[in-house]
């Protein structure tokens, strides 16, 4: 193997100086724009690359940051992970991703990854409530929790109005006229109004809160039939649950469903079985992934402003990374309900 590329050899050429190098390199400085593209050109025809080992030595970081998050088995993973990476850049940091299964113990599984990957701190995406009061928070770099579980203190959070989003789009159902609304995706195990209300964490729990809660406010009586649990928050979840609910319900006017993936499957399996969409029943999702636009019919659905999320969880993060030592901190986003055609919700 020859001899690794220096900056110096960038430099020589380039025929600049090495400092102009080092701003190229670290998007710092002000230069002409064609001595940077002179600068970038002779990187790539040497194929320099950044000694990560020594800039880490040098500066105490090296201005990556970690997103350890659940495998993209649905597009809520990838859309997250897309906009952490475009925050990040922003910053000029890059971005490691680490994921974890489904069928493990969530992001405690790979913890020990992160002590080899090199970032300077990492964003947590659990799917579960955390073990021994959070204890996988506490880790020799800065972390920035995203999800809607507890923290007790140990870490930055951000996190979604599950309540209030959810509440509001049955809201909106049950004032256009619609009562019998389904509800894909409540938390295994919780089939009762009482067991969910004591809730604090959890975005099952407390989506399905907010679905309850627009029919308490209403007077109105929840059908616990159509409270449906789903496993696996995928498109092959949703149609699993869309089967069942069809085969041994009547047909329910609408169907809110806790995520995105599962109405997309939810789209796929209704139309199977000859239910238009809205007309025979309508449909809302929860996430306003990509996919939801380009669904047939386009997926009225929550949008919990994922930008906003995806730039708290960064900016969080990097606060700590550069010597902020406050006190935790919570971040809730906002939300817009989304209509499209898979609805005949009315203003």
């Amino acid at each position: 193997m020859g001899n690794r590329v220096t900056i110096k050899d960038v430099a020589r050429e380039a025929d600049v100086s090495i400092k102009t190098v080092s701003n190229v390199i670290n998007g710092t400085g002000r230069m002409r724009p064609d001595t940077r593209e002179r600068v970038e050109n002779a990187m790539r025809k040497l194929g320099y690359t950044v000694n990560l080992s020594a800039r880490a030595i040098r500066s105490g970081g090296t201005r990556l940051i970690g997103l350890n998050i659940f495998d993209f088995s649905q597009p809520f993973a990838s859309y997250l992970t897309d906009k952490v990476i475009e925050f990040a850049k922003a910053r000029q940091y890059g971005v490691i991703i680490n994921t974890y299964g489904s069928d493990g113990m969530g992001l405690a599984d790979n913890i020990e990854e992160t002590y080899r990957l090199g970032a300077d701190g990492w964003i947590f995406f659990s799917e579960r409530a955390l073990a021994d009061e959070g204890a996988v928070l506490q880790q020799p770099y800065p972390v920035v929790l995203a999800g809607d579980y507890l923290t007790y203190g140990k870490s930055d959070l951000v996190t979604m109005p599950n309540v209030e989003a959810v509440k509001q789009a049955v809201g909106r159902l049950l004032d256009s006229g619609t009562k019998a609304i389904a509800l894909l995706g409540a938390p295994p195990g919780m089939e009762d109004w009482e067991t969910i209300k004591q809730q604090r964490e959890g975005t099952q729990a407390l989506r399905t809160q907010g679905y309850v809660q627009a029919f308490l406010e209403r007077g109105l009586e929840v059908d616990w039939r159509y409270v449906i649990p789903v496993h696996r928050w995928n498109q092959h979840g949703g149609v699993q649950a869309t089967a069942a609910m069809l085969d041994s319900l009547p047909c329910p006017e609408a169907v809110v469903c806790l995520n995105d993936a599962m109405a997309l499957g939810a789209v796929h399996e209704l139309q199977r079985r000859g239910l238009r969409i809205p007309t025979d029943v309508q449909l809302v999702g929860f996430d306003n992934v990509p996919e939801a636009e380009y669904s047939v019919p386009a997926l009225t659905t929550i949008d919990p402003h994922v930008d906003d999320y995806a730039k708290h969880a960064v900016d969080m993060l990097i606060d700590r990374i550069e010597g902020y030592a406050g006190p935790a901190r919570t971040y809730t986003t906002d939300f817009t309900l989304v209509e499209r055609a898979s609805t005949r919700l009315v203003q």
